[in-house]
């Protein structure tokens, strides 16, 4: 699809929808993302017309408005939220963050990331992929180029690429290693993209994706640059400095990774990598994991069983076409409904931005 084609959707859906709100009474939104235009124009039109909106999926429920019309920015919370739960609450959620993480390091594909088709956690191969040398080395973990940059809000830079695009010019001034990996279950047409970038910026050597992080970490990696990626927290609980280029990434709110808050620091920062250092704090880690993956995990509040739903359906490629319906309608009784709607009534009328575990009880 060319610029043109999707420039010119997206100011059809613009005018479409001033015109329906201002010939219909429109009482409420839903939709289930805030990004792609699709979801994002009619969404920010109802938000500046005052009118309650909600992202919901079968994973996720948000209550958006002006003051906040992005998913999953309850983030900037984690910690003040996490310090009001009862010690026993905390201690339970540490722990099993623990037993989590080391399943996901362990090689265990989709744990509690259920799109995932393969682990970047494997075992190590013989073949080095380091080479042996005193300089800094630096791994840029990349992202799908085709996905949307920007799911949390504005980043440093405006899309994936010219993110990687600014890092290759840091690369002509700096006397690193530089290393660039993508996901071992990546889509097509991203590795073209980076074949491409690494023909213009001939210091960076491309590690192949089937390689287990813990053998890039054990030949002796430095740091690890991401916009907003897991690997924030992966590469923190295995002692490596995970480096962000965004404000608004899921870690924001702990010291475990390093968040640059303009592109002025951020090549300040890249710039002088010898002599930057970072202590993480592992119970961090752990805290935001719960807070992440456990606490706001509201994926039971459809199904009885979202683990199972998902064997049944076939996985997460499946499970938001036709098979999930018949698989919601086959789980379906009037107890289950009642159910549901006591805990949206009750979300809806808190006016709180977060669905959470105390809304299924």
């Amino acid at each position: 699809q060319s610029f043109d084609d999707s420039l010119r959707g997206a100011l059809s859906y613009l005018i479409f929808w001033n015109d329906y709100f201002d010939t219909h009474n429109v009482k409420s939104l839903v939709v289930t993302h805030c990004w792609y235009y699709q979801n994002a124009v009619v969404l920010r039109i109802a938000i500046e017309r005052d009118i309650p909106c909600y992202l919901i999926n079968v994973v996720n429920f948000c209550y958006l408005s002006k003051s906040t019309h992005w998913s999953d920015h309850y983030f900037f919370e984690f910690p003040e939220i996490f310090s009001k739960l009862e010690k026993d609450a905390q201690q339970a959620g540490l722990q099993l963050a623990k037993e989590r993480i080391d399943l996901r390091l362990s090689g265990q594909v989709g744990v509690d990331m259920a799109y995932s088709s393969k682990s970047a956690y494997t075992r190590k191969s013989d073949i080095k992929v380091l080479r042996e040398s005193p300089k800094t080395k630096v791994l840029i973990a990349t992202h799908c180029f085709f996905d949307s940059a920007h799911p949390y809000g504005l980043s440093l830079y405006p899309d994936f690429y010219e993110w990687l695009t600014a890092l290759g010019e840091i690369s002509n001034i700096t006397d690193y290693d530089w290393y660039i990996k993508t996901h071992p279950d990546f889509r097509p047409g991203n590795v073209a993209i980076i074949e491409g970038f690494i023909t213009k910026y001939q210091k960076f050597t491309l590690i192949p994706p089937e390689t287990s992080h813990h053998q890039i970490i054990e030949e002796g990696i430095d740091f690890v640059l991401t916009v907003h990626g897991t690997i924030g927290f992966e590469y923190a609980a295995l002692g490596v400095p995970v480096i962000n280029a965004s404000t608004v990434n899921p870690h924001i709110a702990y010291n475990f990774n390093i968040h640059p808050k303009n592109v002025e620091e951020y090549i300040e920062i890249l710039l002088d990598l010898p002599n930057i250092s970072l202590e993480i704090d592992k119970d961090e880690i752990y805290e935001f994991y719960y807070m992440r993956h456990l606490h706001y995990n509201v994926d039971n509040w459809l199904f009885d069983d979202y683990d199972s739903y998902l064997e049944k359906v076939g996985g997460y490629r499946y499970a938001h076409d036709d098979e999930g319906f018949r698989q919601f309608l086959a789980e379906f009784s009037n107890q289950k409904h009642d159910r549901i709607v006591r805990s949206l009534n009750s979300f809806i009328e808190s006016k709180e931005y977060g669905f959470h575990k105390k809304y299924l009880k």
